[in-house]
């Protein structure tokens, strides 16, 4: 079970071959009469006394020290029936020591020096019967003194009574009251194995006792001691379960106290004080698992050395069966014993292993992610020092995100870490098990061993130094994954703006750049390993050579049977041991450069400084968002009204947000003073949401109150929207809010911010994204009513009539105050509606929305879902997510892997793969069978030539090693190319999926299977896939061999081998459907943490919420982790089962070749023997082999079930209409598009074709080179009027006509092409200024350069050209450190090689909008839609953007369409046309002063914008 039980954990590559033939063992050169003369010595010492009384004291003395030492404060009694005694366990158990002592008694008084063992099993007796008393914890105490007495005593007794019957000579009698006595006495122990344990509680922890709550116990720790360490039986239940029917989260075993995330938390936080870097933080973190793990492991490579000593002997025995001075019963008792405590110890080695893996897991994550919570850098500060390799960065390198960053820090490093935890097996295991098969061969082979022995020494370096190379390539891959993994983030969480421009095609060249570097690396490290493993395979194959030469050769030594095969035996002991440590050496490297990307992100992450509690002051202070950064706010001096309305106004660019984050504490306080209360709460420009209801995202983790709730939405307005929504408040608002509008959005995280307690609530810019009658109703009710009496609020605002009613104005300009002005007491108004003109319309929504609610409310209230305003528990809601997208992945068909083998280039690739595991294994077994054919030459005086047969041997050798290789190149190469094609098919898929896909479909998700699916395809499957098929023809063979020498062994092998492949099987069904359940539970982790740094600043305005956060971590953690054990405890299972069949098989070939003692020739019994010995083991690990090939390709299965979605389009769809198709050329006109004539003709328009009807027969036509407006209230339909121009919508009935030509004809790349939008939130990526004006890289620099010049006289440029690399708004710099860019800094303000950040974070608002008006005037489309494009931006940035398009109109002819939404009145009173929507429908059209006129709705909302007076007087102006 060697090497496949490795298989799994990170040691996949060991080749099958290296496994030795006799179970892998060392061994001990003869044994003559004096060995048994120790036997009978020692036999004579057990009986002596000595022994028993020595354990007999020692737990005595142990007894005594803890009571003296215990802690009495809490005498812990039974909870529950868990931590209660078993009656009838217990009752037998008393029973059977009562006997045992009995008999042992009889026997004493009958037989001198036996009363020392009455002694010992009488005070076990009396500690039994004394355990009965109700405190539980002596309970524990005194039944671990009681087993540990009884089972000593009956080895002493065994030893003493039973081990001289090994001596064939011996013929002494055993008393039947011996007999009595040991036989009461072992089942005794075996009672005590199989009694269920009782329970521990975490209460008898006192220090511990708060943080982990009494509950009911999982299956391990109430099982019995037989189960936990040999049969793990308490999974049979889960594996009954897992067979009959898909697993489900509540099925899984519960997860065990002393596993809780929080207190796995609290545990390394304590690690990390003690040892500063990330390795002694783990030593510290886990000193318990590392020293059990030693243990056992050490154990199992020795243990491992006692079945080839018992076949060296029964080889020997079978040699000459007179002159044996042992019962042959001993070898094959050896033969069952020794594999079977291996195993045993191997798997508890495991188990533990994986244990600590969980918990590693568990306790980092949570780590790394309070770390972030705490930090204020998380940008590129910090991970410029964790990309560094010690050597500069290449240029031009793909940045990447502190989102993508750190989820491949929780990820991939954490995951890199624990595959690193084997080097314990190589440390302790595989030094111990080397040594003394080093010690067996020199006593076998004499000095000949000691030349070869010497050879691999020599040569060991040689892989030591391919392992410092692979270091170096390890690190640089991980630095491209990052780049790579931070690219598809950033992509993906901006997909609307992508398919917006139509740009699918440029990011997926972006994408493919990297993923073409990062290969090119993956296949150097491939290559590396090739020849690694070449390498550990061909040096011990040298060394055997080399002895096999000197012993016939020089030492002129014959070559029998029990030497050949047990030299073979243990020079492939030590070739399986190299094997296994240099495959792991890519795990250690992998580790190592992880450990130290930790290391250098907690070292270099700046803690977060909270701000001295008081009330809301600044005085005399500079902030400055980061060190690097060059603006600053300079002297700020603030006396905040308290419990009033302060109001910040300022140019777009002046440090109005920079100031909101300075007394949140997210930026760096150089001098002065500021204080500010605890609890803040905030709502952002850019408003934040998470991916949960619009109930939870309100509340924010607050208690419900139903009333304060109501006033809260009321004042925001949200009721009429929750009448467009199924589930009203219920509704899920997706990934970034993706199915709500921009003003919906907006109010809902306004009214997070309102509903909280917090004495300061900051604002920013809350009214930018809502229409003047949605504003005003905001204002009366939150404003000017008792909502926010006695709270300090903060705003940020540009509405012009606000600032006259506050208590407090503040205007800034370029990081300075210009002006403060206050007017304490001032009475706020509201502006009275005209109730009949009030739009009660509320259908639009944003294009991700295209997913239609279909779930029907029960009991809903006016706001809510239900009376009781109850929403699901976020454990419950874990659970469903997890167990749908578990389910959502379906069943993996057993022979997908020939799918998988058809990507590794062409079918004849993947014949020429199997052809070469073919002889790969051909050349392996023939290797054995030459060796029998050689020995058997002795037998018939027929080896004269001994060069003839060392030269058949030795070119056998280098077949195998050779054909090894082959084989490992021809696998690597086809998951090379088969990896590649799956990530180009996915990226593929993902960008041509609709919108509506993304709803469904969180970011974190696909993230996930971009992320560790692709690294398991990278680096894993094919590992796999040739290990399996390896096995199979390997079994072949094999069958082939024992069955032409030993036919009647077939039978017992068979019967074993079906036993194991139904354990197989059900081990399969359960094991495949967990680990969907734990791939599934990944993803809610790479979301929280996407989600959660997004979000920073409003989390950690509010007192306590990070720790809430924290704890919502956690909870997502015990998911995982629950998942997780269930999978590796799986293994564990079936494993034991598996070494427990082959240990039989074993013990029968053993005896099968003790009956064919002398009818067989020696050579081809050793050569049956051995293959024999591994036939069932072949088989079942074949079964093993095929389960772990498929669970190891659900994550080929999860990638190709993405690739392959329905994408928005088909590339056939439009084929077959003649008119206005790609393929009709002539028919298309030419040039098109000329103008940007629209027209609609009677269009109805749904997101769902089964839902509801969004707009309703639009008629309306726009003119070539007309600027319209389309206005409206929040939610009235007027983006869907404008996103289906871009054909995000479903037109149902209708004709949308373009430049004469109706858009549903062609295809919508070619539509979008050729409009352009510039969206309410301008999206920016990380790269320079060039690359994101043109991703495409087609645009002639000279364009690009005019565009930028046309928009240099806009307000918020200005600043880039006043000071020298001066800074945003929102205060971070527009200069970064020098490893973005090597242009010399200059004062030229922004150009085409200024660099920009992850989403544009050095950019204020306003300016990320002008560039997003660049890209928009590089475009030269015909028709621009601006959809509240200048909703955040000052009255001077807005009046400058207009005049730019208006330049740029008239510039190109009066042939360019401009369509604009807007809530600011101002920007759009000197268009040519306005159209006012209301409920999906056109309300009024015509022009500005014709709708003044005729006193409609267009009228009404100019009423309450707050700026009539300047209105009208700009309409008369016009006139």
């Amino acid at each position: 079970m060697d090497q496949f039980a490795l298989t799994g954990y990170g040691w996949e590559s060991t080749p099958i071959r290296s496994q030795s033939l006799i179970s892998l063992g060392g061994i001990f050169e003869g044994t003559s009469a004096s060995d048994l003369q120790r036997i009978h010595d020692l036999s004579h010492f057990a009986k002596a006394g000595y022994l028993q009384l020595t354990i007999v004291v020692a737990s005595l003395l142990v007894i005594i020290k803890h009571l003296l030492h215990r802690s009495y404060s809490k005498v812990s009694k039974p909870e529950g029936s868990a931590s209660s005694i078993s009656l009838p366990f217990e009752l037998c158990s008393q029973i059977l020591r009562a006997a045992s002592l009995a008999f042992v008694i009889v026997v004493a008084t009958r037989e001198e020096g036996k009363w020392t063992d009455a002694t010992a099993l009488a005070y076990a007796f009396i500690l039994g019967v004394l355990r009965l008393v109700t405190d539980l914890e002596w309970r524990h105490v005194a039944l671990h003194h009681v087993n540990f007495i009884l089972a000593g005593s009956l080895l002493i007794l065994a030893i003493g009574e039973l081990l001289p019957y090994i001596d064939a000579d011996h013929t002494e009698n055993i008393s039947p009251m011996m007999i009595c006595g040991i036989s009461t006495l072992a089942a005794a122990v075996i009672v005590a194995l199989v009694t269920r344990r009782e329970w521990i509680p975490p209460s008898l922890d006192l220090d511990i006792s708060e943080k982990i709550p009494t509950r009911e116990p999982s299956p391990e720790e109430t099982c019995s001691w037989l189960e936990y360490y040999v049969t793990y039986e308490w999974l049979t239940p889960l594996m009954l379960r897992g067979m009959r029917r898909q697993m489900t989260l509540e099925e899984l075993p519960r997860l065990p106290w002393y596993d809780e995330p929080l207190l796995l938390l609290s545990r390394i936080q304590e690690a990390r004080r003690k040892g500063k870097s990330t390795l002694w933080t783990l030593v510290n973190f886990l000193p318990t698992e590392l020293i059990t793990m030693s243990c056992w492991i050490t154990l199992s490579f020795v243990f491992e050395m006692i079945a080839p000593f018992a076949m060296y002997k029964l080889l020997g025995y079978l040699s000459d069966p007179e002159g044996s001075s042992f019962r042959p019963w001993v070898w094959l008792i050896l033969l069952f014993i020794g594999p079977l405590s291996r195993s045993v110890c191997f798997q508890q080695y495991i188990f533990t292993s994986t244990r600590l893996v969980v918990r590693v897991k568990s306790a980092m994550t949570q780590e790394l992610y309070h770390k972030a919570m705490d930090s204020m850098e998380l940008d590129d500060e910090v991970f410029a020092e964790i990309a560094a390799t010690g050597k500069e960065k290449e240029n031009n390198q793909q940045g990447t995100t502190s989102t993508g960053r750190l989820a491949n820090l929780m990820s991939a490093d954490i995951d890199a870490i624990t595959r690193s935890r084997d080097i314990i097996l190589i440390l302790f295991g595989v030094s111990s098990g080397s040594i003394v098969a080093l010690i067996g061969l020199y006593k076998l082979l004499g000095w000949s061993a000691l030349v070869g022995i010497v050879t691999m020494i020599v040569l060991t370096p040689l892989p030591v130094l391919i392992g410092r190379r692979m270091v170096g390539i390890q690190r640089d891959m991980k630095r491209i994954q990052d780049s790579r993994i931070s690219a598809i983030s950033e992509y993906l969480a901006s997909i609307r703006a992508i398919k917006y421009f139509a740009w699918e095609d440029a990011i997926l060249d972006k994408v493919s750049e990297i993923r073409v570097r990062e290969q090119k690396k993956i296949w150097s490290l491939n290559m590396l390993f090739v020849v690694l493993n070449q390498l550990t395979e061909a040096i011990p194959t040298l060394s055997l050579v080399i002895i096999f030469t000197l012993q016939v050769l020089v030492r002129k030594e014959h070559l029998t049977a029990d030497v050949a095969f047990t030299s073979i035996t243990l020079v492939r002991t030590l070739r399986r041991n190299l094997s296994i440590a240099s495959n792991m050496s890519r795990g250690f490297t992998a580790g190592g450069v992880s450990i130290k990307r930790l290391d250098r992100y907690f070292n270099n992450a700046a803690p977060l400084r909270p701000h001295p509690v008081g009330e809301l002051r600044i005085s005399d202070a500079t902030f400055r968002r980061n060190k690097k950064a060059s603006f600053a706010l300079k002297d700020i001096s603030i006396d905040f009204v308290e419990g009033g309305l302060n109001v910040v106004t300022g140019q777009s660019g002046s440090g109005k947000s920079t100031l909101l984050m300075s007394i949140l504490g997210e930026t760096i306080l150089e001098t002065g003073t500021i204080t500010c209360p605890k609890d803040i709460g905030y709502a952002s420009q850019s408003p934040w949401l998470q991916n949960e209801t619009i109930r939870e995202n309100i509340l924010f983790n607050s208690p419900f109150e139903q009333v304060r709730y109501d006033r809260v939405i009321n004042a925001c307005g949200l009721p009429i929207d929750f009448n467009e929504f199924p589930e009203r408040d219920g509704t899920e608002v997706g990934e970034n809010g993706a199915s709500l509008s921009g003003g919906q959005k907006s109010r809902v995280a306004l009214a997070r911010a309102l509903y909280s307690k917090a004495s300061v609530i900051l604002l920013d810019d809350v009214f930018s994204a809502l229409d003047a009658k949605t504003s005003a109703l905001l204002w009366e009710e939150a404003f000017c009513g008792d909502l926010l009496k006695g709270r300090t609020v903060v705003l940020v605002t540009q509405l012009p009539w606000i600032a006259p009613q506050a208590d407090l104005t503040i205007t800034l300009e370029n990081g300075s105050i210009k002006n403060v002005q206050q007017n304490l007491g001032v009475v706020r108004k509201s502006v009275t509606l005209n109730e009949t003109l009030v739009d009660d319309g509320n259908v639009d929504v944003t294009a991700e929305s295209a997913a239609a609610h279909t779930s029907e409310t029960n009991g809903a209230t006016a706001n809510g879902n239900g009376t009781n305003g109850n929403v699901k528990s976020a454990e419950d809601k874990r659970r469903d997510e997890v167990t749908q997208e578990a389910l959502k992945t379906g069943p993996t068909a057993r022979l997908q892997f020939f799918q998988y083998m058809r990507l590794f280039g062409s079918p004849l690739y993947a014949m020429f793969a199997l052809l070469m595991s073919v002889l790969s294994t051909a050349s392996f077994v023939g290797t054995g069978l030459w060796i029998a054919v050689w020995v058997d030459a002795y037998g018939k005086d027929d080896a004269y030539d001994v060069a003839f047969y060392l030269g058949i041997y030795a070119a056998w050798s280098c077949a195998d090693i050779l054909f090894n290789g082959l084989t490992y190149i021809a696998y690597e190469n086809g998951g090379w190319f088969a990896a590649r094609w799956l990530h180009t098919t996915f990226m593929k898929a993902v960008m041509s999926v609709p919108l509506s896909w993304y709803k469904a479909t969180p970011v974190g998700r696909i993230v996930n299977r971009f992320s560790r699916d692709m690294d398991s395809i990278d680096t894993q499957l094919t590992g796999m896939l040739r290990l399996c098929l390896e096995m199979l023809t390997r079994l072949v063979f094999q069958i082939v061999a024992v069955g032409s020498v030993l036919p009647v062994f077939m039978l017992p092998a068979a019967a074993c081998c079906t036993v194991g492949i139904l354990a197989g099987e059900l081990y399969t069904r359960t094991a495949v459907a967990v680990k969907r359940l734990v791939s599934s539970s990944q993803s809610p982790l790479f979301a929280q943490f996407a989600d959660s740094l997004a979000g920073l600043p409003v989390i950690r305005a509010r007192a306590d919420m990070p720790q809430v956060f924290g704890d919502q971590l956690a909870e997502k953690l015990r998911v995982f982790s629950k998942a997780s054990e269930a999978q590796f405890n799986c293994n564990r299972w079936v494993a034991l089962k598996i070494d427990m069949m082959t240990t039989l098989v074993t013990v029968a070939a053993g005896a099968i070749a003790v009956s064919k003692a002398g009818l067989v020739a020696a050579g081809l019994v050793g050569f049956s023997l051995t293959n024999a010995t591994t036939l069932s083991q072949l088989i079942i690990l074949l079964v093993r082999a095929g389960n772990e090939l498929e669970i190891e390709l659900q994550s080929y299965h999860r990638v190709r079930e993405y690739a392959a979605v329905e994408p928005e389009e088909k590339q056939d769809e439009y084929r077959s209409i003649e008119e206005y198709s790609d393929d009709s050329e002539p028919v298309m006109p030419k040039n098109w598009p000329a103008s940007g004539e629209v027209e609609f003709r009677n269009v109805t328009i749904k997101y769902d074709l089964d839902g509801p009807e969004i707009l309703k027969n639009i008629n309306l036509k726009f003119a070539a080179g007309e600027r319209v407006a389309v206005v409206g209230r929040t939610g009235s339909g007027k983006s869907t009027l404008v996103l289906s121009l871009l054909r995000f919508t479903n037109i149902v009935s209708g004709q949308i006509f373009f430049d004469g030509v109706d858009i549903t004809k062609f295809p919508r790349r070619k539509l979008r092409e050729a409009l352009t939008i510039i969206p309410q939130e301008a999206v920016l990526f990380n790269g320079d200024v060039k690359s994101n004006l043109d991703p495409t890289g087609k645009v002639p620099t000279e364009i690009l350069e005019k565009a930028l010049q046309y928009c240099s006289g806009i307000a918020s440029f200005q600043f880039h050209q006043n000071e020298e690399h001066a800074q945003n708004g929102n205060g971070q710099a527009n200069e970064v450190d020098e490893t973005y860019s090597d242009e010399p800094r200059t004062d030229v303000g922004i150009n085409l090689s200024t660099p920009v950040k992850p989403k544009g974070e050095n950019f204020s608002h306003g300016q990320r909008q002008v560039l997003s008006l660049c890209r928009a005037l590089v475009r030269k489309s015909k028709l621009l839609l601006l959809d509240e494009a200048t909703a955040s931006m000052d009255y001077e940035t807005d009046q400058g953007i207009q005049e730019v398009l208006r330049k740029e109109l008239n510039e190109h002819g009066r042939d360019r369409t401009l369509v604009t939404i807007a809530h600011r009145l101002k920007t759009i009173i000197d268009y040519d046309r306005v159209v006012v929507m209301s409920a999906g429908s056109v309300l009024e059209v015509g022009s500005p002063k014709e709708l003044y006129d005729s006193k409609g709705q267009f009228y009404d909302m100019m009423k309450h914008s707050g700026e009539f007076e300047d209105l009208v007087e700009i309409l008369n102006n016009k006139a």
